[in-house]
């Protein structure tokens, strides 16, 4: 059953980086893809050459699987006409799903894009998250 509520929209280019944060703490991958233009790509793990640039659902589940808090602090945007670029520091800290700690902190930029109504929706997010457990899951 589709949740009668539709996900925010950002109102402002911070903004959209910001819900996609509350929605990966709060475990709801549809929230945080909502954010998201079709077609974006994120890179969660910047630092990885082999790392998955396309898959933005399949990112986000790999952070929600840790179920701890996704942060974000603002640290510049830079609008350009119907675009801003968003820098900021991501951090995710705590015990994960099996008790181990987990501390991934690091700068990320974001490219949102001003849509028809005047609403933000990210094009491209690539975050360096790095420290114990960083990085994807490795088999």
């Amino acid at each position: 059953m589709a949740d009668p509520i539709a996900p925010p929209a950002a109102s402002q280019p911070a903004e959209a980086v910001e819900l996609v944060c509350q929605a990966v703490s709060g475990g709801d991958l549809e929230a945080a893809i909502a954010q998201y233009e079709v077609g974006a790509v994120l890179r969660p793990w910047a630092g990885d050459p082999g790392g998955n640039a396309d898959d933005v659902a399949g990112a986000l589940i790999q952070l929600m699987d840790l179920r701890l808090p996704l942060s974000v602090r603002i640290c510049a945007v830079v609008p350009a006409s119907g675009l801003a670029l968003v820098l900021g520091e991501r951090q995710i800290a705590g015990a994960g799903p099996d008790r181990e700690p987990v501390q991934l902190s690091g700068a990320g930029a974001t490219m949102v894009r001003r849509q028809q109504g005047g609403s933000w929706r990210i094009i491209a997010d690539a975050w360096y998250l790095s420290g114990p457990r960083a990085g994807p899951a490795r088999s």
